[in-house]
């Protein structure tokens, strides 16, 4: 299923995603596997905190692999 919706937010699988600096904040381009294509606008700051969460979330995989 490409997308599931709960309350009020809807969760798409993603497809593929692109990054640009824009001006004074970062978009990145995002397709789903259904075709929704949607842009997201950041700042580095938001971006700094995502990525600490993500590699948070990727060193705990690695160490339940392990």
């Amino acid at each position: 299923m490409a997308k599931s919706a709960t309350t009020d937010v809807t969760t798409y699988t993603l497809k593929q995603a692109l990054a640009a600096r824009v001006d004074d904040h970062i978009e990145i381009a995002v397709e789903a596997e259904d075709g929704t294509k949607f842009k997201i606008r950041a700042s580095s700051e938001q971006l700094d905190a995502l990525t600490g969460d993500l590699e948070t979330i990727l060193d705990g995989d690695d160490a339940d692999a392990a």
